[in-house]
């Protein structure tokens, strides 16, 4: 067998970049562990409450719908988890791996706060969510909102003939 100086180096090019890319791999899979830990019980809850707001919706729950929902979300945060971890590395900006994940994993949190207040007659009012928020770190640096502002995060609600909600 002959080789020429065009396949030697075209050898040794794909061996590097593969190489290259395996230890960035691997350094980001390092980055992925405590992140995978912190969603699995998201996903459990998420799974638990929206089952239980289902069958207070009194919809039809299904093994292979909720099993089928369950494998998505797992998917969603590998993706997700993985680009994080990426585009931290590659930027070297580990804030940006935090600001991501947070923001996912933050609407999670807040999917199973509403399928958990679904549960006890309250809707969760996203738009007063920030007043919350900015009435919670507006006493720390000084800045006070009135309760007024933020009472009507939860509302309570009843449904109608069709299982909607309506407010009360």
């Amino acid at each position: 067998m002959q080789f020429d100086e065009t396949s030697t180096v075209s050898t040794v090019v794909q061996g590097g970049v593969s190489a290259t890319a395996v230890a960035f791999l691997n350094e980001a899979l390092i980055h992925m562990i405590p992140y995978a830990f912190c969603a699995v019980p998201l996903i459990v809850l998420d799974l638990y409450w929206g089952i239980k707001a289902a069958r207070h919706r009194k919809e039809k729950v299904t093994f292979s719908r909720g099993f089928r929902k369950t494998m998505g979300k797992i998917m969603e945060y590998c993706c997700w988890i993985i680009l994080a971890s990426t585009l931290a590395l590659a930027f070297r900006k580990p804030w940006l791996e935090w600001f991501i994940l947070a923001s996912v994993m933050g609407n999670e949190l807040i999917s199973i706060l509403g399928n958990y207040l679904e549960t006890k007659g309250l809707k969760l009012s996203l738009k007063n969510v920030w007043a919350l928020i900015l009435r919670f770190f507006g006493k720390k640096i000084g800045m006070e909102l009135s309760k007024e502002d933020t009472d009507s995060v939860l509302i309570e609600v009843k449904r109608d003939k069709n299982g909607r909600f309506v407010n009360k």
